[in-house]
């Protein structure tokens, strides 16, 4: 029987990394094929978010949708899967969480009876964290390249740590070796994932190899700029962003603050404070000129007063953040904040909250892209069209989406002077 695979991620990009990663492997091991409608699959592949109370329901949600709409095996692995396994117990399906996700490939063909193909045996790779390789095939226009996952900060509030275990970094070798098949494949832009990319090396390298020192190697193969995902506040000096500021890495970066009370900040566990994250903020300005950051905000934390809200506000508001994704407090499971019931703060607060920290993002986002007009970018031609033209959306390193010039084909690089009518002012 000819298998056929199709695959839904919910939740980060390393988890879209991941499940790109698990679906090649079943293709070019086993020959499943790659389908893009579920109704066609014999196995569905679902990777779970647990990060909210949001995130799990809608992993629910969609096996349980899956599981009713179609007859295929539906695999279920990621963070749900991982720490509330019980989200599954109504449903028939194949449960198989994060630390089983090196093994799920042939776990999942041995229980449909096949065997490899000829000359399909993955090379062993002991010392790798999953997925020990880049996809040969990707799905988008720019390369994931996994470098790090798990986490050792221990935040009030954060399920991750049990989901994804300790931090663990990716050996140096098998990531420049995968960075170079994915400049030789012609990919121009390659986004460095983890969970903690902060942390990457010191498990491996006690402090003599880090991540400036693997962006440094990185670049030095040539053919591509990088993109650098979540930057954590919690180790992140202001030595770090200077020493990242090579040319090649994009004038964006994603650090969540989360709050801009310092009060909030230390009952939360993330070990500094709102000046220290001005200072990094006023580096980022000055190492890389024309950044845009982003940030994660947690709202209706236990115990936020309003002179809290107010001071987030405050820091937010520094001119060098383009974005914000807010995120209404949502009580994990087993974290300490799950715990702090009489502090919790009355939902319309917190819809007041985040409606507050929405407009401002809106704003911020507008008035970043404004401040940009007449710039000359380097853009990254996507796949996306942009309807009313016909013609590719494209992203600059900075991260504003435009529209290409004429001619620009899929996954060239191209110098623009950004116009008014380049940018494309609906899309974030």
């Amino acid at each position: 029987m000819l298998h056929r695979i199709w695959g839904y991620t919910l939740g980060c990009r390393l988890n879209a990394y991941e499940t790109e990663a698990i679906l090649e492997e079943f293709r070019l091991r086993y020959g499943m094929e790659r389908v893009s409608d579920p109704a066609l699959a014999t196995v569905i592949l679902v990777n779970t978010c647990a990060v909210t109370g949001r995130s799990t329901a809608r992993s629910r949600k969609a096996v349980r949708s899956l599981c009713r709409r179609t007859g295929a095996m539906v695999v279920v692995t990621g963070c749900v899967a991982q720490v509330i396994p019980e989200e599954f117990s109504e449903n028939e399906v194949l449960l198989l969480p994060n630390t089983s996700k090196s093994i799920l490939v042939d776990t999942v063909a041995e229980s449909l009876g096949m065997e490899p193909g000829a000359d399909r045996e993955a090379p062993g790779m002991p010392d790798a964290i999953f997925p020990a390789c880049a996809p040969e095939v990707m799905s988008r226009t720019r390369a994931f390249l996994k470098v790090q996952d798990g986490c050792d900060n221990r935040c009030s509030y954060c399920i991750v740590p049990s989901a994804r275990g300790p931090s663990r970094s990716q050996p140096r070798e098998i990531v420049l070796v995968h960075a170079a098949r994915m400049a030789e494949a012609g990919f121009r832009e390659i986004l460095l994932t983890g969970v903690d990319l902060v942390g990457y090396g010191k498990d491996l390298y006690d402090g003599d190899y880090g991540l400036i020192d693997l962006v440094r190697d990185l670049l030095a193969i040539g053919g591509f700029r990088l993109r650098l995902s979540s930057m954590e506040p919690i180790g992140l000096k202001a030595e770090m962003l200077e020493g990242l500021a090579y040319p090649g890495v994009c004038r964006h970066l994603h650090i969540p603050v989360q709050s801009g009370s310092d009060r909030i900040l230390d009952s939360m566990g993330r070990k500094y404070t709102a000046a220290d994250i001005r200072v990094l903020f006023d580096t980022a300005s000055k190492s890389f000129p024309g950044i845009g950051i982003g940030s994660d905000i947690i709202v209706g934390y236990p115990g936020e007063t309003e002179e809290d809200f107010r001071m987030t506000l405050e820091l937010v508001s520094h001119p060098a953040v383009a974005y914000l994704h807010v995120f209404p407090f949502s009580p994990r499971p087993g974290t300490p904040a799950a715990s702090m019931k009489e502090l919790m703060i009355h939902p319309e607060t917190v819809t007041g909250r985040a409606r507050k920290l929405r407009s401002l993002s809106l704003r911020k986002r507008k008035a970043f892209r404004e401040s940009q007009l007449g710039a000359e970018a380097t853009v990254l031609v996507e796949s996306r069209i942009h309807e009313p033209t016909g013609r590719y959306i494209g992203m600059t390193d900075n991260y504003i989406p435009v529209i290409s010039p004429v001619g620009s084909g899929e996954g060239e690089m191209v110098r623009m002077v950004l116009a008014r009518d380049d940018i494309c002012w609906d899309r974030r």
